[in-house]
Order: C-alpha cells, then structure tokens, then sequence
C-alpha cells in the first residue's frame, strides 16, 4: 500500500494520466470534426450537423452553442475548428470533474492525491451503462447515459454544469457572509450560461435547490441571505423562458405531456432491464447505504438531483414534430452524471473506513463489486467511444 500511495502521489503518474487525457482530447478532435463532415462522407452521423446547419443555415438560435458555429463557420477548414472546440470541451470536462471531485473530497475532511482525482475524473467521463446484448442489442440507444458522443449541447452543457456545481458548493458554505457576493455572481453567471446551452441541468437542480433553500428558512437561516441565493436562479429561468418559446411556441406544433415511461422504452428492447444497467454502479452504492444515505448531506443531495432527473423523464414526453427525439433524456442524463461523482466519491470515502471497520469482509465484498462494476462500466464506455471512433454513428 505504501508503493502504492507513493506510485500515486509521483509527479510521473500524473503526468501520465494528463497524457491520457490529452489522447482522449485528440481522438474527441478527430470524432467531432468527422461528425461535423458527415453530410459530405455520410460516415460518424451525429447530431451536430444539424446543429450547425439550424445556427448557420436556419439562423435558429435556441442554444449559445450556435453562436460559436456561426463565428467558427467563417473560418476556412470550419470543421475542424468546431471539433477542435468540442474536443477542448472534452478535456476541460475531465479536469473540471477531478475539481468537483476534490471539492466534495474536501467536504468529507480529506484531500484527494492529484492523480488519483484525475484518474477517477477520466473514468466517470466514459462510464456508460453496464452493456448485456441480451438485455439491448446497442451499446447506447436502449440504455440511458451520463455520458454521450453525439450530442454536442450536451457535451457542452456538461463541462459548464459541473463548474456549475462546484460554485454552488463553495458558495452554500460562505453565503450568509458579505464577502460572499464575488461567489454569487459566478454561480449565477454559471448557470446562465449552463442553462443557455441546454435548459436540462436546471430542470433537475433547481426544484432541489428550492428544496434546500426551504429547509434553511425552516431551520430558521436568515432571509435575506437565502432570498439572495434563490435569485440565483432568476437569470437561467429567464433563458428557460426564451428557450420555450423558440422550442414550443404556438407556430411550432410542438408540446409536452405526461406519458410514463414512454420515453425509456421507446427504443429499448428490454426497457426495465435496461433502466436498471443504465444506472448499476451507483444503484449498488445506494443499496449498501440505504440505511445512512441522509447524513451524507452531498450525496443525499445527488439522489434529489437524480431521482427529479429520473421523475422528468419517466413522466414527461415531447408532442409534435419532436415526439420521436426522446429530449427530456438529457435531464436524466446530466443528474446520473452528477449521482456518478457523488458515488464515486462516496466509494472512495468507504475505503477510507475500511481500516476502522469491525465487519470488514462484507464491506470488502461490497468495495469489490462496487469497483469492478465501475470500471466495467467505463470499458463500456471505451468500447463505445471507440465503436464511434470507426465512424459507425452513435446507433451502434
């Protein structure tokens, strides 16, 4: 354990690691700027054409991401430089979610190696779900995932989500304070801007944020510091607002309504199954802490953002000419992804007890599995990646 530890905290094997992640930038570059070919080639097929030719083509600017496309098409060899900015975002990404990670490290009184944080950042951006072709015969459609390719107001919305959430936890720990506001202005900023990528992270954090600022009223905070907090929000909700109307507004035909389960299993073969697989690592977590989950305020807090994720999808479902798009999966997909790092975090910190444990062959068993369905799920997400690296397209 002592070489261990020591391999770790070397600055080669950090070194190394920023190297992997280099890699993963290079091959998303190559990814992306093929996707952005696709009407010439017809191989990588994504959504991103569409969203380039909606911004460039159709002047349709329901996402901030159509601003960059409209400035990056000016340039010569226009593909490219919008994979580039994809492939960017990937990397900034995985070095924002080991940021996420330590912060919430830090909660639990301990201090992550760099290595180490960066290592289990890598593996979250690729964990999809636990892949069984007799449960769905695809790697991705069927299943549900924290982390996709073909998307890139997701992809994008991602990175700034995750910033997003480590502003909120530095600024619920000095809020109350009048120095505080410098903290209120980049959270606010944040999710302005998360939001104007893709409205999903603020569907599924704001009702559990509002939940949060109702139980410091209760427990008798003061006002005006938690009326602050909650105006937060009111940027990103007037971004919503303007989103709903360029998405569902009268001329558009398009709506919502509730069909459960409509959505999940619209293209899966076995959709209950598949729901299950999709969200296996973390579901074994919460099995082992079933008991406790409420005195880990952080990780409790993720199983609000996951199961309102979870709760919009499940009931909700796109009418008109985008029933088939299958959007309120976006939600779900970014607070499983938020339910991920808690996990993770959460698994790291019951190694940590492991030592002081009375019963520590049961909790052995469960750090086994834990761990081994982890990084199952990441090969998953390897294969995945590399499947789409072929040029197959993101039904594969």
């Amino acid at each position: 354990m002592n070489k261990l530890k020591a391999i770790l905290e070397s600055k080669a094997a950090y070194a190394i690691l920023c190297l992997c992640v280099a890699v993963y930038g290079a091959l998303s570059i190559y990814l992306f700027t093929n996707q952005a070919l696709y009407p010439l080639t017809g191989r990588f097929e994504s959504d991103l054409p569409f969203h380039i030719s909606m911004a460039v083509n159709d002047h349709w600017y329901y996402s901030f991401t159509a601003y960059v496309y409209v400035f990056l098409s000016r340039f010569s060899g226009a593909e490219l430089w919008i994979g580039s900015f994809l492939g960017a975002m990937s990397v900034f990404t995985v070095f924002a979610t080991a940021r996420l990670l330590e912060r919430v490290t830090e909660r639990y009184g301990h201090s992550l190696m760099p290595a180490v944080s960066l290592g289990l950042a890598l593996t979250l951006n690729f964990v999809m779900a636990f892949y069984i072709p007799v449960a769905n015969s695809k790697h991705y459609i069927g299943y549900q995932s924290a982390n996709l390719f073909h998307n890139s107001t997701y992809h994008c919305m991602k990175f700034f989500a995750v910033l997003s959430l480590i502003a909120f936890l530095d600024l619920i720990m000095v809020y109350e304070k009048k120095s505080a506001w410098g903290l209120y202005l980049q959270f606010a900023l944040l999710l302005f801007i998360t939001t104007g990528i893709k409205p999903s992270f603020l569907m599924a954090f704001a009702p559990v944020m509002a939940g949060y600022l109702l139980l410091e009223l209760i427990q008798k905070k003061k006002f005006w510091p938690v009326f602050a907090l909650g105006c937060t929000v009111l940027p990103s909700l007037g971004v919503v607002l303007w989103q709903s109307l360029v998405l569902f507004g009268d001329d558009t035909g398009n709506g919502y309504a509730i069909r459960p389960f409509y959505v999940l299993s619209q293209r899966s073969d076995h959709a209950k199954v598949a729901v299950i697989l999709s969200v296996l690592f973390p579901l074994l977590v919460f099995c082992y802490h079933y008991r406790d989950f409420y005195r880990d305020p952080l990780y409790h807090g993720s199983l609000w953002v996951f199961l309102t994720g979870f709760l919009e999808v499940f009931l909700l479902a796109e009418t008109g000419s985008r029933s088939q798009d299958g959007n309120f999966l976006w939600g779900y997909s970014i607070s499983l992804f938020v339910l991920l790092v808690a996990s993770a975090a959460r698994l790291l910190q019951d190694f940590r007890e492991l030592p002081a444990l009375a019963h520590k062959k049961a909790r052995a068993a469960y750090l086994c599995v834990c761990t081994l369905t982890l990084l199952y799920q990441a090969i998953c997400g390897l294969w995945y990646f590399e499947l789409q690296l072929t040029g197959v397209g993101y039904f594969a």
